[in-house]
């Protein structure tokens, strides 16, 4: 059996309306890459059909495959497919592929030289006016998240595209223990912690409507996941 050569983890809540479309998108680029590879669906405990729907494509993809948890928020799921996936590279994609997954042709050349290749979001402007908000929330936790966690400079935290070597991921989800949305920024926290390679590409963006977060619900908590994390990385837990 030939080894994994490309692990791709789609974290998904509630996704039911928008994760088949991406799983059809995506699949004609994975089978024509012509290497193995495995798309994990890592869900966190979604109330609809989202894992049915996944189930259902499984059996007629068998590189797809379904990691099912209890709500536990986005971080804890990502954290359990990258430590999970078998694949020499390993990217994380949203449920609502707002990236091309064609963009990963881009990127998987510098992971040749870096440990990550982590995207920055070119937005198209025409995200509407719900992702016009959603940006201004994204540069308020990238102001925040400089202020109070990082050491060195970041793009772009949040973007939702990023690409490890099987190594990286190890690495840095091993360590890791943010449960919700703010998991970027320990994920950056941990890997300056660790002095890895990690390059920045800019990567097309466009704002899907339909999105499940609860962005009152961020603005009061994520602030709070942050101090968490600063504290984390004072107690040395990060390296």
């Amino acid at each position: 059996m030939a080894s994994i050569e490309l692990s791709v983890v789609i974290p998904a809540f509630n996704e039911s309306h928008r994760l088949p479309r991406t799983l059809e998108e995506i699949r004609p680029y994975l089978d024509a890459k012509g290497s193995a590879y495995e798309v994990l669906v890592a869900d966190d405990g979604s109330r609809d059909q989202t894992v049915a729907l996944c189930k259902q494509a499984a059996q007629k993809w068998p590189q797809l495959k379904i990691l099912e948890a209890p709500h536990g928020g986005k971080g804890s799921v990502v954290r359990r497919g990258c430590l999970s996936a078998e694949g020499r590279a390993i990217l994380i994609m949203d449920a609502d592929h707002p990236t091309p997954i064609a963009t990963l042709d881009l990127m998987l050349p510098s992971l040749a030289k870096h440990d990550a290749v982590v995207g920055v979001r070119a937005f198209s402007g025409e995200e509407g006016s719900s992702g016009r908000f959603r940006r201004i929330v994204g540069l308020i936790q990238q102001l925040l998240a400089h202020i109070i966690v990082f050491k060195k400079a970041v793009a772009d935290s949040q973007c939702g595209f990023k690409l490890f070597s099987k190594k990286a991921a190890q690495l840095i989800f091993s360590r890791s223990r943010v449960q919700g949305g703010m998991y970027d920024v320990e994920i950056f926290c941990i890997a300056q912690n660790l002095n890895l390679r990690i390059d920045s590409q800019v990567v097309p963006w466009v704002n899907k409507e339909g999105s499940t977060i609860n962005i009152p619900r961020c603005l009061v908590l994520d602030p709070f996941t942050l101090v968490y994390i600063r504290i984390l990385d004072l107690m040395g837990k990060y390296r």
